[in-house]
């Protein structure tokens, strides 16, 4: 099987556009805080909430910040004013790249997969599998650095006549894979080597490549002078900050065993077929010394194993190349020792198989159906909305005053009707907040529990106006569950 059939494209493209519409917001606050927030503070908002350390140390990319930052300068010429519509336009482009990306990827791998079967189920979980579709659309570093990778070595491996356009193209698109996530550099020096060693690629080919990411590495320095105001390049920041062992505070703060990754592949992605994954994994690597996903996958991995801070958005990186890894090992050990002629691994995988996939369709209707970061939501659904007149106070509950929480919740992106937004320590202070702002709408805001009840205590009446998740979800309330959870809640507050 060499093409895809249509009617699969028309519902990934569908998917992804669900996805990119419903699944508001960001996986992790980096996403949010070292980009969007980023470029908000060129755009010129008069913001609340303070930039990241790592704004002043220079050791984040300018890229994707001028990228957001173009965007929404694009936007707001067009008459689109809504942060909402101007993040949903960055995750549509966002999942438009990673399509494009996943489509050429798979055009590539057909002579990798001799089973046409095992190939159209391949092709269906890089397309299909829930955590595809949400990283898909995330505009995060992760993201952007994997649809970029993918991209490059689908056309690198594309089975037709290469050209020195295509070469170029290639090059373009690793320089914008390592400019969005620099780890990736990882990933390309194990794929330069392949090409080296393994490929035998000719030397006029590696030097388009190579002059492509050097253009690219370029335009990346300017975009670091755009973002922090002087020529720096970030990425040697980067390299000169964990060197010196300045990154290494994170990773000493933040320790995790060297075999968090395979525990956690294993669990948290698409259970129960990924329960074998680290195994199949460790399996191709042995199985295929000399293919190029064992040369770019191992060092990235090895990176990421000795690294002491260690979160499962470091490795979405590697998530396209999961299936085809495991339909390849699958595939050559059935063919090896005919596995499926007998009866205890035919049935046995059989339902492992059809399990994960109806596991993985629950999964892609919650994606759809809840947003990806609850703030975001807060602030589409209820803050946005409940503030329009400019009248408003918002207190954030910040009991041990380490602004965490306030943190998170202090969106300057969103916070089009500049909202002002204050912490307090308890309920009791809101009665001077009173006295600070008399003519004030307040607005309280917590995730802790129970503070229906410390607001009474504290002599306040309130109305609760929002919580974080949709409200099919609160309504299924069984056993009151949701009076025990700790999420979101915002009251409006009034003396009694």
């Amino acid at each position: 099987m060499t093409s895809l059939p249509k009617y699969w494209l028309i519902a990934a493209i569908i998917l992804h556009l669900l996805a990119a519409w419903f699944s508001v917001g960001h996986y992790h606050d980096d996403e949010y805080a070292q980009i969007l927030n980023f470029a908000t503070s060129k755009i010129g908002v008069d913001m609340q909430s303070q930039l990241m350390w790592e704004f002043e140390a220079g050791v984040r990319s300018g890229f994707q910040p001028f990228v957001a930052f173009a965007l929404s300068k694009v936007s707001n010429f067009a008459g689109i004013d809504s942060p909402f519509i101007i993040a949903f336009i960055y995750r549509l482009i966002s999942a438009a790249i990673s399509l494009l990306a996943t489509v050429v990827f798979i055009r590539s791998i057909t002579n990798d997969i001799y089973s046409k079967n095992v190939f159209k189920w391949t092709a269906y979980f890089l397309l299909f599998s829930w955590l595809l579709i949400f990283t898909n659309v995330r505009f995060s570093s992760e993201g952007w650095a994997c649809s970029f990778f993918l991209l490059a070595l689908g056309l690198y491996r594309y089975p037709s006549p290469a050209t020195a356009k295509r070469f170029l193209l290639v090059g373009l698109c690793f320089g914008l894979a390592f400019l969005a996530r620099y780890q990736m550099g990882f990933m390309l020096l194990g794929f330069g080597l392949w090409m080296i060693f393994i490929n035998k690629q000719k030397p006029l080919n590696i030097f388009l490549i190579l002059i492509a990411g050097l253009l690219t590495l370029l335009m990346g320095a300017g975009f670091d002078w755009w973002l922090y105001g002087e020529r720096t390049v970030s990425s040697w920041n980067y390299f000169v900050w964990h060197y010196n062992g300045l990154g290494g505070g994170i990773s000493d703060a933040l320790p995790e065993p060297w075999w968090f990754y395979a525990y956690y592949s294993a669990v948290q992605t698409i259970p129960p077929i990924t329960l074998l994954l680290p195994f199949f994994v460790a399996a191709f690597w042995f199985m295929f010394p000399k293919h190029p996903m064992t040369w770019l996958t191992v060092p990235f991995v090895l990176f990421h194993t000795v690294f002491g801070h260690k979160e499962m958005r470091y490795l979405f990186p590697l998530l396209p190349f999961a299936p085809v890894m495991f339909a390849m090992v699958a595939v050559s050990l059935d063919t090896k020792f005919l596995l499926l002629k007998r009866n205890f691994f035919k049935y046995g995988w059989f339902f492992i198989f059809w399990f994960s996939i109806f596991v993985n369709a629950v999964l892609v209707i919650l994606i759809l159906s809840l947003p990806a970061s609850k703030e975001v939501a807060l602030w589409q659904n209820c803050l946005v909305p409940f503030t329009s007149n400019n009248e408003s106070v918002l207190m954030i509950l910040d009991q041990d005053g380490s602004y965490s929480d306030p943190a998170e919740l202090n969106m300057d992106f969103y916070n089009w009707n500049k909202l002002k937004i204050i912490s307090v320590k308890d309920e009791y202070q809101i009665t001077e907040v009173f006295i600070q702002y008399p003519d004030k709408q307040l607005l309280f805001a917590s995730r802790k529990k129970n503070r229906s009840q410390e607001l009474n205590d504290a002599g306040l009446s309130h109305e609760l106006i929002c919580q974080a998740l949709p409200s099919w979800i609160l309504k299924i309330n069984i056993n009151n569950w949701t009076s025990r959870t700790s999420m979101w809640r915002i009251w409006s507050i009034t003396k009694r």
